[in-house]
């Protein structure tokens, strides 16, 4: 069975990621109410892009992106998340590259994503996929991320 990835439009498909964790070494994701609060508020943003990836019935990850960036013209990737038995299987690879042809379809003039310092796995996604770390002036809690087209 292949992995299904299929677009979330129902801020109600959010509620999947309630209670998920990961951890990668010292650092830890959990998703708690606040968070799924936040991702819902941006579903509704212009142009935004939330993914699901599925196995038969099993969720396997979540990628979202939007246009709410301080930045005119670029978007946000503002969430990516596989579920740690579906990890190193390629699925947040083909999430990311989803996002990234979605937002160049749209004519945007790149992508930018923050990270915290901790998270090897999403820094090695990012440079796999040809971001390069910015020097974001607003926020220095960790790494952004930046693509342009």
């Amino acid at each position: 069975m292949d992995i299904e990835y299929s677009a979330i439009t129902q801020a109600s498909d959010i509620d999947v990621l309630r209670g998920r964790t990961s951890q990668f070494k010292n650092f830890n994701v959990r998703y708690d109410e606040e968070t799924l609060d936040y991702l819902k508020k941006h579903l509704a943003d212009r142009d935004s892009l939330y993914l699901i990836a599925t196995l038969g019935d099993a969720f396997a990850g979540f990628c979202s992106m939007d246009s709410d960036w301080w930045e005119h013209n670029y978007f946000f990737l503002r969430e990516i998340f596989v579920e740690p038995v579906f990890q190193q299987q390629g699925i947040g690879l083909e999430l990311m590259q989803r996002c990234i042809a979605h937002a160049k379809k749209l004519g945007v003039i790149g992508v930018v994503t923050e990270t915290a310092l901790e998270n090897i796995p999403m820094q090695k996604l990012c440079k796999k996929c040809g971001f390069f770390e910015w020097e974001n002036p607003q926020w220095k809690e960790g790494i952004t991320y930046k693509l342009l087209f």
